[in-house]
């Protein structure tokens, strides 16, 4: 597939807050210069006037510039390895690729497999959800992953004691991502399906997990408490710190309870109990 890479030229400050909104459009990968952000996306998803509209409605927009150029199919999963480090979490987990020497030492290893999809750890609202995950009971429980990326978070609730794990993501490499890393960490238990909350039906968990982004996050939050258990716990990330107050008033609403809160940079999580 062909790409376009669109180059920000922004006060590097402004990266991630762009990132964020970059990220509920088409583009796909992020690399932060110092000077800004490459963002990736296929050329025949591009609507510069969708881009032009964003930058506007950001804070700090109007000194914000762009120049695009066409970029021909290549290995993507080559360059994405390329810069792939592995990834430590409080000193609890550890996330590599299988081509990185293994640390005995972790008390959980992941191997994750650093293809395209998001959620490889390096991500600040992943990290936020394993450290989320890391202080919740999860043996003998069900638990949802929305939005699973590479299979990292449902890897993890495995790992931690959860009975039945589902993984769901719209994107067919996720999907395919997960599936293998799900082989490479040697857990069972966890089914994978293409789709969204529309999958879920009269399901029902204990735990739900949800890194995906503000929006979808707004308009998903009242299937999640529909489909926990009494005292289910949901964990969301993907926003920025700024959307707590909106996503804090729609659980309320919801009779969800909110139990903390966590922030790394502009990047929120925060979990709930019904």
């Amino acid at each position: 597939m062909d790409y376009l890479e669109v180059r920000f030229y922004n006060d590097p400050e402004l990266n991630e807050v762009l990132i964020a909104f970059l990220g509920e459009s088409d583009f796909q990968m992020f690399q932060e210069q110092t000077d800004g952000v490459s963002a990736f996306i296929p050329a025949n998803e591009y609507e510069e006037e969708k881009v032009t509209d964003l930058i506007r409605n950001l804070p700090g927009g109007e000194n914000i510039r762009f120049e695009k150029s066409f970029i021909k199919d290549k290995n993507w999963n080559k360059e994405w390895e390329s810069s792939f480090e592995p990834v430590n979490v409080l000193d609890k987990v550890y996330i590599r690729a299988p081509f990185h020497p293994a640390a005995p030492s972790a008390m959980l290893e992941l191997i994750i497999e650093p293809k395209m999809s998001f959620g490889t750890g390096h991500h600040a609202t992943t990290a936020l959800m394993i450290e989320q995950m890391l202080e919740m009971d999860l043996k003998g429980k069900s638990v949802l992953d929305m939005g699973c990326g590479s299979g990292v978070l449902a890897i993890l609730a495995k790992k931690l004691g959860a009975k039945d794990v589902l993984a769901i993501d719209i994107d067919d490499w996720a999907v395919e991502n997960s599936t293998e890393n799900c082989e490479r960490n040697h857990v069972s238990g966890i089914s994978i399906q293409k789709g969204d909350s529309s999958n879920l039906g009269n399901a029902e968990f204990s735990v739900v997990l949800a890194n995906i982004n503000r929006n979808v996050l707004l308009n998903d939050m009242e299937v999640y408490a529909s489909i926990l258990n009494n005292d289910g716990e949901l964990v969301m990330s993907g926003f920025l710190h700024e959307d707590v107050e909106v996503l804090n008033a729609k659980a309320e609403r919801l009779s969800l309870k909110i139990i903390n809160e966590k922030q790394q940079g502009e990047w929120s999580s925060v979990r709930y109990k019904k």
